[in-house]
């Protein structure tokens, strides 16, 4: 059986048991008290994802989900202001136990030139636009602000030169902390061995990110952060100003 045939099963089974189960407690509860629905709007002054710069202009960054007991199904985008191949769309599952929390994310590229628009039904290695990734993370821990994320491609166009699967990983180690009404989140990524991020054990992602309610009526805050951003796998340095809505 094929990888594409056993992740569309996959999927088919995790629906099949949402709605199951959102019929089980619509026929005992008569309400919609254990889901949630989130909506957020985020404008960055350039697109950085993990040390990798992937956007040179602005852009605004879209994203909702729907949330029932321990799981999340989301979708998120990316489109850059400016005329270059960095639009992204994404879907998203996440199982979260409270300290663990489990996502299976599907990156998607629907332009991947300039006046080319990729098939989001292609699932070829050599030719997807699709990059799924596990991620695992460790956060929440009482007393312990520190956070451990832990990502790997395992389908799709993670491939090097010669057609061989990559499976790209990222592992990061955050701390976060607060200096009056600033939150502070210091963090260090980097990858094992070659792949995507770099051509062999590296660090990729060094930095810092603050962010900050600035008061705009009585009634309404601004969320606003900086991040300073370090890639010293390619001698690169970044900054990345947000505006959340």
């Amino acid at each position: 059986m094929s990888k594409k045939v056993n992740f569309i099963l996959i999927i088919f089974f995790v629906f099949f048991y949402f709605i199951t189960d959102f019929k089980a407690t619509a026929q005992s509860q008569s309400d919609l008290s254990d889901f949630s629905f989130d909506m957020n709007l985020d404008f960055v002054s350039r697109y950085i994802w993990r040390g990798q710069k992937l956007s040179e202009t602005p852009a605004v960054q879209p994203g909702m989900s729907v949330s029932y007991k321990n799981f999340t199904l989301g979708t998120w985008s990316s489109y850059s202001f400016g005329n270059e191949p960095v639009q992204e769309i994404d879907l998203f599952l996440s199982y979260n136990t409270g300290i663990l929390t489990f996502t299976v994310n599907d990156y998607f590229f629907p332009k991947n030139v300039l006046t080319e628009y990729a098939d989001y039904l292609d699932w070829n290695k050599n030719t997807t636009q699709h990059w799924l990734e596990g991620i695992i993370e460790i956060s929440g821990i009482e007393n312990l602000p520190l956070n451990l994320l832990v990502g790997v491609f395992f389908l799709g166009a993670d491939i090097d030169a010669d057609a061989n699967f990559q499976y790209s990983t990222y592992i990061e180690l955050s701390y976060d902390f607060k200096i009056k009404d600033t939150e502070l989140h210091l963090f260090s990524g980097l990858t094992p061995f070659r792949g995507y991020y770099s051509d062999s054990f590296d660090f990729v992602n060094v930095g810092i990110n603050a962010t900050q309610n600035i008061k705009i009526t009585q009634n309404f805050n601004l969320p606003v952060s900086g991040a300073f951003i370090i890639n010293p796998a390619n001698k690169n340095v970044m900054f990345q100003a947000v505006i959340s809505i």
